[in-house]
C-alpha cells in the first residue's frame, strides 16, 4: 500500500509540475534549438517509428557507443546498461533475464524466458541463440512490462530489441574498432556499408572478442566471432526490401565457479540441531578445477556412499554455431503500410559445464521459422490502427545431455516441438488534439509437444544410509558418453544396475540384497499441450505540450506453460500478468534537460519457476525443473533523467526503486529424514504422484519473501565532459551502478544473498574535432567489486557459485570514413 501510494504521490507532483514547466514551451521547438539540445531517439518499440519521448511505454535505450562503453560482448552484460534489467550466464551459452523481478531461469532447452528477446525484429525462441548480435548497432531497447498484445508469447516481464544499423543508399562508408585489455583480452568489430546504383546498397560487418578465463582454473575463456551482412534494394519511394544473414561462433568456455562455503548438518542429544554454514574463504576467481578446490572437494564426506574422494574434473568448453537468415519488405501505399517479416535460424550446440556438477553436457540442435506481417494505417488524421499475425514454430533436437553429480547422473535425449499462431490488432483514436486513446489486443494459440527419456542413475550404499567408508569400492559416477557406457562400468566391475532398489526385495540365498547397487530410474515423456490466451492492453496519453507528456495503461501478459524431466512435475501451467503503469516523458530548458518518470503496479499469477531440486519420484532425484509457485506483487518507481548542462556536459541518472513481495510461493522437497535447509516456514506432509504411489515431503512456504533478482535500490549515475581542442577534442566519462541486496534461490539463505555493490567505471578519449578517430583508456569496475550469482549445494555439502566479472582495464581505437 505504502509503495502504490508513493507511485500515486510521485506521478501527482510531476504530473501538476509539469504544465507549468511547459507553459513557456508552448511554441514548437526550432531546429536550431534541437541541434543544441538532447539527441532525439527514434524507436520501433510499438512497431512503428517514433521519438522515444513520444512513445508512452516504458523503455530504456542504449547507443552503441554506451555498449562499447560497457563492454557488452554478451547478451548477459545487457544488465550494466538498465537498472531494470538482471542478466546473467546460465551456464554454457545460455543467458537468464529477469526484468523487475519477473523472469526465468531458463538453462535448458525445454524452458521458455519470460522476457523476448528480439534481434532485428525476429524473436529468438532460444535463450542460448543469444549470442554474436552486439556489434554495429543502432541501438538495443529494453521494454520494460508485459508486452504481451505487439509481442506476444514470453514476454511476461518485457522485451529486448537488438536493432542492427542498415544499408545506406548513395554512401561508401566504413568503421573499425580495436581493443586490448588485461586477461589478453583482444576485441575488434568493423562494418563496411556498399552503394549499388542508386537503388540498393550493402553492408557487411563483423566481430570478435578473445581473452583468458577470469577463473584461476582457466576457465571462462572467450572466443567469439560473428558476421553479418546485409541488402537493401528500393525500387521505389513506395517499396523497400532488405535481406539479411548473419553467422556466430562462441568457442571457449563458460566459467566453472567457486565454492562460498561448505553446509553441514548438525546434532545434539536430541537429534537433528540444524545447518551451520562455514565460509571457504576462497577467492570468487577460484575455480572449481582449482588444485586447491579440490582439495577441499574430495575431502568432504559424501553420505550417500558413504566416504569422501569426489572430484570435479570435467573441464567446461563451448562449440556452439548459429546462423540466421531474414527478410523484411515494406510496402506503402495511399491506404497504408505493408510490412512483412519472414526468418529462419539455427543453432548447433555442443557444449559442457561445471557449476554443481562433476560436469554437464549438451549436444543440441535449434530450428525456428517465423513469419510476422502487419499492416498500419489511419483513418482520417484522427485514428491509427495497425493490424497483424505472426506465425511461430519451432524445433528442438538434443540427442545426449547428462548432468553427472558423483553420485546421480541423469541421461537424457528428446525431442520438443512448438507451433505459435498470433493475431493482434491496436488502435489509436484523438477525440480531441492532445489526447490519444489506444486500445490493443492479441490472441495467441501455443501448441507444443515433447518426446523423451531420461535414464537417472543413483548410487546406493544401502539403506538407511551408510556410516562413513561403508562402500569405499563404489565408485563415483564416470564421465562417459551414453547411459550405456555407464551401466558397462558398473556391471563390469561386479555392481548390478537395477530398476528396482534392491534393498526392497527379499533376501537371496546366501546374502543379502542390500549390497552397493546402481539404481536406474528412467523418466519417459511423450505427450503434448496445448494453451490459448488473448492478452490486451489500454491506454490514453495527454499531451501537456509538444515536448511534455503524461500517460497510463493497463497491460496483460502471458508465458505458456511446458515440460519438465521430473517425476511428478512433468509439466507446468501457463503463468500472467496484469500490469498498472502512469508515466510522464518531458523536455525543459530548451530541450537539454529529460526527466521521465514512471510508477507501476504489476500482479504476477501462477508464476513459473525453474529450479535446481528434487522430483516427486521414490526415491527422489536431483533435477533441473519448472513448476507454478504462486503469485507475487511488484511495485515501483522509474526516474530517468539527462541533463545537458552545457553543450559539453552531459549528466544522467537512471534511479529506480522495487518494492517485491511473493503473495504465495509454495513448493516441495523430499523428506528423507532431515528437514531443508531453507530461511522459510516448512512442514511434513505427502504428495500424491500421477503415478498413484505416496511420497513423503516437506512444504515449504516462501510466501512474503521478496522476489528473485529485484533489488530495491538499483540506480546508474553517469557524466560526461568534452573538452574541444581545436581539430583535437578529450572526452571524460565516469559512471557507477549500484544494486542494493537481492535473493537469486529460493532457500532465501543470508550467504547466498547478492550484497550491495557499487561497480564504477571510467574512460579517457582523445579524437579528432570530426570524430574520423578515436583513442580510448579505459577502466571497468574500478572497486572489483563482483556480485554474487545463484548459489546450489552439490553432493558433498559444498555451495557452488557465480560472480560477476573482476575489474577490467585496456585501450581502444578506432576509425570511419
Amino acid at each position: 500500500m505504502k509503495a502504490m501510494l508513493l507511485c500515486s504521490a510521485a506521478a501527482g507532483v510531476l504530473i501538476c509540475a509539469v504544465p507549468v514547466m511547459a507553459q513557456s514551451q508552448t511554441v514548437a521547438p526550432q531546429a536550431s534549438e534541437a541541434d543544441q539540445g538532447l539527441e532525439e531517439i527514434i524507436v520501433t518499440a510499438q512497431r512503428v517509428q517514433e521519438s522515444s519521448q513520444r512513445a508512452p511505454i516504458a523503455l530504456d535505450v542504449v547507443n552503441p557507443g554506451e555498449l562499447l562503453r560497457q563492454n557488452v560482448v554478451r547478451a548477459e552484460d545487457l544488465s550494466r546498461t538498465s537498472p531494470s534489467l538482471a542478466s546473467n550466464s546460465g551456464g554454457g551459452p545460455t543467458t537468464v533475464f529477469f526484468v523487475r523481478g519477473v523472469g526465468n531461469a531458463t538453462v535448458n532447452a525445454y524452458s521458455d524466458p519470460a522476457i523476448a528477446f528480439n534481434y532485428d525484429g525476429v524473436y529468438i525462441g532460444r535463450p542460448s541463440s543469444t549470442s554474436g548480435m552486439f556489434y554495429d548497432l543502432q541501438r538495443v531497447e529494453v521494454l520494460k512490462g508485459p508486452q504481451g498484445t505487439l509481442y506476444g508469447r514470453n514476454a511476461t516481464g518485457g522485451a529486448i530489441n537488438v536493432i542492427p544499423v542498415r544499408p545506406k543508399l548513395g554512401e561508401t562508408s566504413g568503421q573499425v574498432t580495436v581493443g586490448y585489455g588485461n586477461y589478453d583480452w583482444l576485441t575488434g568489430q568493423a562494418a563496411l556499408n556498399l552503394p549499388i546504383g542508386e537503388k540498393a546498397a550493402v553492408r557487411v560487418a563483423g566481430m570478435m572478442s578473445s581473452r583468458d578465463g577470469f577463473m584461476t582454473d582457466g576457465t571462462g575463456k572467450q572466443r567469439e566471432y560473428a558476421f553479418r551482412g546485409q541488402l537493401y534494394v528500393e525500387p521505389s519511394e513506395e517499396l523497400t526490401l532488405r535481406l539479411g544473414v548473419d553467422y556466430a561462433h562462441q568457442g571457449g568456455s563458460g566459467a566453472s565457479g567457486f565454492y562460498i562455503g561448505a553446509v553441514n548438518p548438525t546434532f545434539g542429544p536430541t537429534g537433528f540441531t540444524g545447518y551451520s554454514y562455514v565460509p571457504t574463504g576462497f577467492d570468487r576467481n577460484q575455480g572449481l578445477l582449482d588444485p586447491r578446490s579440490n582439495a577441499l572437494q574430495s575431502s568432504r564426506f559424501v553420505g550417500q556412499v558413504g566416504r569422501t574422494g569426489a572430484v570435479v574434473d570435467g573441464v567446461p568448453y563451448n562449440d556452439n554455431d548459429y546462423w540466421g537468415v531474414s527478410a523484411e519488405l515494406n510496402w506503402k501505399t495511399d491506404a497504408g503500410t505493408l510490412t512483412i517479416q519472414p526468418a529462419y535460424r539455427e543453432g548447433n550446440l555442443d557444449y559442457t559445464f561445471n557449476g554443481v556438477f562433476r560436469a554437464g553436457g549438451v549436444k543440441e540442435k535449434d530450428k525456428q521459422t517465423s513469419v510476422e506481417a502487419r499492416w498500419a494505417g489511419q483513418v482520417g488524421p484522427a485514428i491509427d490502427y495497425l493490424v497483424g499475425g505472426m506465425y511461430f514454430d519451432e524445433d528442438i533436437d538434443v540427442p545426449f545431455a547428462f548432468y553427472n553429480q558423483s553420485t546421480l547422473t541423469p541421461y537424457q535425449n528428446f525431442k520438443t516441438a512448438t507451433e505459435s499462431w498470433a493475431g493482434f490488432g491496436k488502435l489509436t483514436v484523438r477525440p480531441v488534439e492532445k489526447l490519444s486513446l489506444t486500445a490493443a489486443g492479441r490472441y495467441t494459440s501455443d501448441k507444443k509437444r515433447f518426446d523423451g527419456l531420461s535414464q537417472v542413475y543413483i548410487l546406493f550404499c544401502g539403506n538407511p544410509a551408510p556410516p562413513q567408508d561403508f562402500c569405499p569400492t563404489l565408485p563415483f559416477t564416470p564421465l562417459v558418453g551414453s547411459a550405456a557406457e555407464l551401466e558397462s562400468f558398473y556391471t563390469s566391475r561386479g555392481f548390478p544396475v537395477t530398476s528396482v532398489p534392491l534393498y526392497v526385495l527379499p533376501p537371496v540365498a546366501g546374502g543379502s540384497q542390500t549390497a552397493p547397487f546402481v539404481l536406474r530410474s528412467p523418466i519417459a515423456i511423450n505427450a503434448g499441450l496445448k494453451n490459448e490466451k488473448f492478452t490486451y492492453r489500454l491506454a490514453a496519453q495527454y499531451d501537456l505540450s509538444p515536448r511534455n507528456m503524461i500517460y497510463a495503461s493497463f497491460e496483460t501478459g502471458y508465458h505458456a506453460g511446458g515440460f519438465s524431466f521430473a517425476r511428478g512435475v512433468e509439466s507446468y501451467a501457463p503463468e500472467t500478468i496484469k500490469a498498472y503503469t502512469i508515466g510522464s516523458k518531458n523536455r525543459f530548458l530548451g530541450n537539454r534537460l529529460q526527466v521521465n518518470v514512471e510508477g507501476f503496479i504489476w500482479k504476477y499469477k501462477n508464476q513459473q519457476y525453474s529450479q535446481f531440486g528434487y522430483d516427486l519420484g521414490n526415491p527422489p532425484s536431483t533435477v533441473f525443473l519448472t513448476r507454478n509457485i504462486g503469485d507475487s506483487t511488484i511495485k515501483g518507481i522509474d526516474l530517468d533523467v539527462e541533463f545537458l548542462a552545457t553543450p559539453n556536459t552531459l549528466l544522467s541518472a537512471n534511479v529506480q526503486y522495487l518494492d517485491t513481495k511473493y503473495d504465495s510461493f509454495v513448493y516441495f522437497a523430499p523428506n528423507q529424514g532431515l528437514p531443508p535447509n531453507t530461511t522459510c516456514a516448512f512442514a511434513p506432509t505427502t504428495q500424491t504422484t500421477p503415478g498413484g504411489s505416496t511420497v513423503n515431503v516437506f512444504r515449504v512456504d516462501c510466501s512474503g519473501k521478496q522476489a528473485f533478482n529485484s533489488p530495491k535500490w538499483s540506480f546508474n549515475l553517469d557524466a560526461q565532459q568534452t573538452i574541444p581542442l581545436g581539430d583535437y577534442k578529450l572526452m571524460l566519462q565516469a559512471g557507477t551502478r549500484y544494486r542494493s541486496s537481492s535473493y537469486s534461490s529460493a532457500d532465501y539463505l543470508p550467504y547466498l544473498r547478492s550484497e550491495a555493490t557499487f561497480v564504477s567505471n571510467a574512460s579517457i578519449t582523445v579524437s579528432a574535432a570530426d570524430d574520423r578517430w578515436f583513442a580510448s583508456l579505459y577502466v571497468f569496475n574500478i572497486e572489483d567489486n563482483q556480485r554474487l550469482i545463484g548459489g546450489t549445494t552439490n553432493s558433498a555439502g559444498l555451495i557452488s557459485a557465480a560472480a560477476e566479472q573482476p575489474r577490467t582495464w585496456g585501450v581502444r581505437i578506432g576509425g570511419k570514413f
